[in-house]
């Protein structure tokens, strides 16, 4: 069983989520712990002068936790109201918080599509799902001038779009002349694929068996870059100067340091 001041910490932190001051919170508590009590003996417990009471006590009413200044004048004991108060309104409040961020949610691809970061416009979309994935991935070979630099697990990225799609992906990239410089993870497919660089249009390197492991990857192309995160699954596409500029400098920090 929790100690008594571990009780009063723990509805304090509770009261103070349904929007209590900590003054309200402990008048609350007090009252709690004395039950029907005069003002004079509640100025008193918590060391203040009565009209400060007497404005916690209107902060109290005001939240719903009391009723005082309704009561007749021969029975002015103040009592808060009982915790199942407390509990009923806390869940009102998440339940509230709940819905909005579920809206929130639905709408932050288009409130990150607005973004802006300075001067320079930043744009930023979310994308889900292989169909999305793949339209992304096409519409990224009409826009490059330069070449594209890969990040991370390919294993994971084949999963992500489907084999089928990867060699799509491939042979447009190749018709289209575009090089890939890769950094994989190690894996059998990444060592195939490094065997098959020369003709492929792609130089791969492969990180050290002893790096520590991680599930995204990253691809660069002239001006955005695209993250992906396999387990939700979702991707970023991020269209930002400065961004692209610290990754491709990472990525070349990385690729020197590969043997």
């Amino acid at each position: 069983m929790l100690k008594q001041i571990d009780l009063k910490n723990n509805l304090s932190n509770l009261l103070k989520e349904i929007g209590l001051t900590d003054q309200e919170a402990n008048l609350y508590t007090a009252s709690l712990v004395l039950g029907p009590t005069s003002i004079a003996k509640l100025a008193l417990h918590l060391a203040m002068p009565r009209p400060n009471v007497y404005k916690l006590i209107a902060g109290l009413e005001k939240q719903g936790l009391a009723i005082f200044s309704e009561r007749k004048r021969m029975r002015k004991t103040f009592m808060v109201e009982p915790p199942t108060v407390v509990v009923k309104k806390l869940r009102e409040k998440r339940d509230v918080l709940s819905r909005f961020d579920n809206s929130l949610i639905n709408l932050m691809p288009d409130l990150l599509a607005l973004y802006h970061q300075g001067e320079t416009p930043t744009k930023i979309k979310v994308i889900e799902g292989e169909e999305q994935y793949s339209r992304i991935l096409f519409q990224i070979f009409d826009e490059v001038k330069g070449e594209l630099l890969y990040f991370g697990s390919v294993d994971d990225f084949v999963r992500c779009v489907s084999k089928k799609t990867f060699e799509q992906l491939t042979k447009i990239r190749m018709e289209k002349g575009i090089k890939l410089k890769s950094i994989f993870l190690s894996s059998d497919l990444a060592v195939s694929l490094q065997a098959a660089s020369e003709k492929e249009l792609r130089l791969v390197k492969i990180l050290p068996t002893d790096t520590l492991p991680f599930s995204c990857s990253f691809q660069l192309s002239d001006d955005k870059v695209m993250l992906w995160q396999p387990n939700a699954p979702l991707a970023l596409i991020i269209e930002d100067q400065y961004i692209v500029k610290m990754l491709k400098s990472m990525f070349q920090i990385i690729w020197g340091s590969i043997v």
